[in-house]
């Protein structure tokens, strides 16, 4: 009897990795075959490679449920494929992922325990595994649909899981692999001096403020570059906390590493002040400029905002001096005409 139960688990084996596998002496756990109960969720970022960028703080959810699919058919070891059983199983998994997490612990795993399952007899048991897509902004779910086949075995007098085979599409045995992405944006923030009494020389004081959310927390680093005729300094701002920075005409700060999704103010601090009149416009990816009211709420989205705060500043004549100047004004025209009518007197 053990005899034959070993054949038959061998049996299986031979099913979930194929014959190549087991020429080469590859052992039960390979490449979509696990070797027990427990199946390995694992979740990634291909493209996270920048470090300063980043990440979502946000909990991402993989679902399991019965499979639906070539159900009362048998696979290659002649067991039965019957849609898969979900009481004892913990059918919802959690990855969560917060700000700190960086490119090199960017990959991640969930497990599904099927030891707890009380499996009816032996057989197939198909399931399918997907990521759930809850539609936060800026991130990019994966929509693969996994199939997993649990094969179910006699031991004991128990009905146990012996092997899990999944499987991306058709027949190609892979491990569990979701990759995900999110988005990021920019703002440019630059200053223009206009006027024939505009110093071109002066520099301003600007304020910003990112403010923090469900997915980027207070205190999390946002890089920046100050572009100025000098060169370029990487600096960084605080989310949280206001960050105070100078700019002189067509100077600007670029945060091109900006999340998708928070809301930043803008504001200059002595705006409409020593004579000037200070505007500012808001401009998206190149397109059409707007007004943008100094120290409002933005919030960014996909496109680029590009923010250009205008100081004009013209020359005025000061209040009272063309009053002064009138009366010697008009004395000079009348003794410029006096000498030309006493001039023209003597020629007669």
């Amino acid at each position: 009897m053990k005899k034959q139960k070993l054949l038959f688990a061998t049996a299986i084996l031979v099913t979930a990795l194929g014959t190549g596998s087991m020429s080469q002496n590859v052992k039960a756990e390979t490449a979509g075959v696990t070797d027990g109960a427990k199946l390995i969720v694992t979740k990634t970022f291909p493209d996270y490679v920048d470090s300063s960028i980043l990440m979502p703080k946000l909990n991402y959810k993989f679902q399991i449920t019965a499979g639906d699919t070539g159900i009362g058919m048998k696979d290659k070891s002649g067991l039965e494929i019957i849609s898969g059983v979900t009481a004892g199983l913990t059918t919802e998994q959690t990855i969560a992922y917060d700000n700190s997490v960086k490119p090199s612990n960017k990959s991640k795993t969930a497990t599904f325990d099927f030891s707890k399952v009380s499996f009816p007899n032996v057989g197939v048991y198909r399931y399918n595994v997907i990521e759930v897509d809850e539609h936060v902004e800026g991130i990019t779910y994966d929509t693969k649909k996994w199939t997993v086949d649990v094969y179910v075995v006699e031991e004991g007098g128990k009905f146990i899981p012996k092997y899990i085979v999944s499987t991306e599409s058709g027949t190609d045995k892979k491990s569990i692999l979701f990759n995900n992405s999110f988005k990021t944006t920019s703002l440019k923030v630059q200053k223009k001096v206009t006027g024939i009494a505009g110093d071109k020389k002066q520099a301003f004081k600007f304020k910003l403020l990112l403010v923090g959310n469900d997915y980027f927390v207070d205190g999390q680093e946002v890089a920046l570059t100050k572009i100025t005729t000098g060169g370029k300094e990487s600096l960084s701002a605080i989310i949280g906390q206001e960050y105070t920075f100078e700019l002189k005409d067509n100077e600007q700060v670029l945060l091109d590493k900006l999340p998708v999704g928070i809301t930043y103010k803008i504001d200059e601090i002595d705006k409409n002040k020593d004579n000037y009149k200070t505007q500012a416009t808001l401009t998206k990816d190149g397109g059409k400029s707007v007004d943008y009211t100094l120290n409002a709420d933005k919030k960014t989205d996909f496109t680029a905002d590009t923010i250009v705060v205008t100081n004009t500043r013209d020359i005025q004549v000061p209040t009272g001096v063309v009053g002064t100047l009138a009366p010697f004004v008009a004395l000079s025209i009348v003794a410029i005409g006096g000498v030309l009518y006493i001039t023209k007197r003597k020629k007669a």
